[in-house]
């Protein structure tokens, strides 16, 4: 129980107080430099402030002050060559996402079932986003957490949105025991042990994933100085010898034993008449090596207005062009022309690799279609920016964790990394150190089957019906009530 001294002191605070602290909590928690214990009460603030206040004015005051947060945790990532412009074009449509679920709760917060109606609404909003927007799943509260290895493996029983929904449970309980003064099975026994659960899970599968042994493939990510941004492109020189400098960097990682190469995303740039040659001289490496490479590459369509094919050739270790892919996702306001591609593999020593191209593994269901196609290994050529970095990467280690495969992610402007399917990172490289841009790793051969892959949203769909169970149920209980 908590003493009624202390409930009238907190509520004798300044509802304004509420909002300022919602904006410092939320947004201290997420994305750059995001501090992992504070999301498990980033939003208690709001949740009182909304439970405390009635009216359309305080609602708007706390529409106000959701987009001061997200636009501060948003702002953090920003650096160039990243317009500012971009803060707003992800901030407020993260608050217009997550609004209704807060909405609700100022309505229903004195309700016992509020604790699992705030979460439960919160993470099916989250999935939409993520799965019908070019949002992706930034701003999800998973990704809270993404310095907390044992807590991510929760991820592989029901993928982001079962650990969103811990964490936002963590948050409604914390505020409901403030408002109501009373300790409830819902509010702490419940989401104590599943929290206490999921770390013991996390901490099992970490040391039962490290005592295996396992057969392992050599690889490599080979990095560039390529500069493509968009226009003016680099010169027809500077393209030239970007292009034979990665071919020799994959010339020396092949030598030293690597099987896969991946080059980063845009590692050069072809024009309609040009891109045949390269691809040749790329498929006489491969054979020559012995070696498969993942070759990704900008190819100019058109350059006023510009537009592209954000792509990457799979070449085998003959040479021979498996297959090639476009990016399915290119980040809002990329030039690039959207792949729609199926998604394959390619057997190297017994293991299938596969691929995909940086933002689109913002998108889980992307990595659910890689992992369907049969992938152990995932090629990820990208390339960031400062103020993501290493965050995105981290960020693409949940992809690995739900679906069970490794990720070797050959980044520009950013961190590469060898990615086990437990999240763990065998090896880094970051482009802002000197090196000689070439990271070699040894992954998994196999990947491993995970809950997540195989029920996919089946929590989302629970969380649904739950929500339509209650309204039902709310609405059949209005239904007998005299008159």
């Amino acid at each position: 129980m908590i003493s009624d001294k202390t409930f009238d002191h907190i509520t004798s605070v300044k509802p304004a107080w509420f909002l300022l602290a919602g904006i410092v909590s939320l947004s201290v928690s997420n994305l750059a430099f995001g501090i992992d214990i504070l999301g498990w009460i980033s939003v208690v603030p709001f949740l009182l402030y909304l439970s405390l206040t009635r009216g359309f004015k305080s609602r708007l005051l706390f529409f106000v002050a959701l987009v001061i947060a997200w636009s501060v945790a948003v702002a953090k990532i920003i650096s160039g060559p990243i317009p500012w412009m971009m803060v707003f074009l992800y901030s407020i449509p993260i608050s217009l996402v997550h609004l209704p679920a807060y909405i609700l709760w100022g309505k229903i917060s004195n309700s016992k079932w509020s604790v699992l109606v705030f979460p439960a609404l919160l993470v099916i909003l989250e999935w939409i986003q993520y799965t019908f927007t070019p949002l992706a799943s930034w701003g999800s509260a998973a990704f809270t957490q993404v310095n907390s290895p044992a807590v991510l493996q929760s991820v592989s029983i029901f993928g982001m949105a079962g650990l969103g929904f811990v964490i936002y449970w963590v948050n409604s309980s914390l505020a409901r025991i403030i408002l109501s003064r009373r300790i409830t099975y819902l509010t702490f026994q419940m989401p104590a042990l599943v929290v206490l659960g999921l770390v013991i899970f996390g901490s099992l599968r970490l040391q039962t994933g490290r005592s295996e042994g396992v057969q392992t493939l050599a690889v490599a990510a080979v990095g560039t100085d390529s500069e493509i941004s968009g226009l003016p492109l680099p010169s027809l020189e500077n393209n030239r010898k970007v292009f034979n400098d990665i071919l020799t960097l994959t010339s020396t990682a092949a030598s030293a034993g690597a099987k896969v190469v991946v080059w980063n995303e845009g590692a050069f740039y072809a024009l309609p008449d040009t891109e045949q040659s390269m691809a040749d001289t790329i498929s006489k490496t491969a054979a020559r090596k012995n070696v498969t490479i993942v070759a990704s590459y900008i190819l100019v369509v058109n350059q006023e207005p510009l537009k592209y094919h954000n792509k990457y050739l799979m070449v085998d270790s003959l040479g021979k062009i498996s297959f090639s892919y476009l990016k399915h996702q290119p980040v809002p306001g990329e030039p690039a022309i959207k792949g729609t591609e199926p998604f394959r593999t390619t057997n190297v020593s017994g293991s299938q690799v596969s691929g995909s191209i940086c933002y689109d593994y913002d998108f889980p269901y992307i990595a659910r279609a890689n992992a369907k196609a049969g992938a152990d290994i995932v090629a990820l050529p990208s390339s960031d920016w400062r103020g993501i970095d290493p965050l995105h990467t981290k960020m693409a280690a949940l992809r690995a964790i739900e679906q069970g495969h490794s990720i070797l992610r050959s980044t520009r402007f950013g961190l590469s990394a060898a990615i086990t399917p437990y999240g763990e990172m065998t090896a880094q490289m970051s482009s802002y150190d000197h090196n000689n841009k070439v990271m070699h790793a040894t992954l998994p051969v196999k990947g491993i089957k995970t809950l997540y892959g195989f029920i996919g949203d089946a929590f989302i769909y629970l969380c649904i019906g739950f929500l339509a169970w209650l309204l039902i149920n709310v609405a059949l209980t209005a239904g007998q009530k005299p008159h």
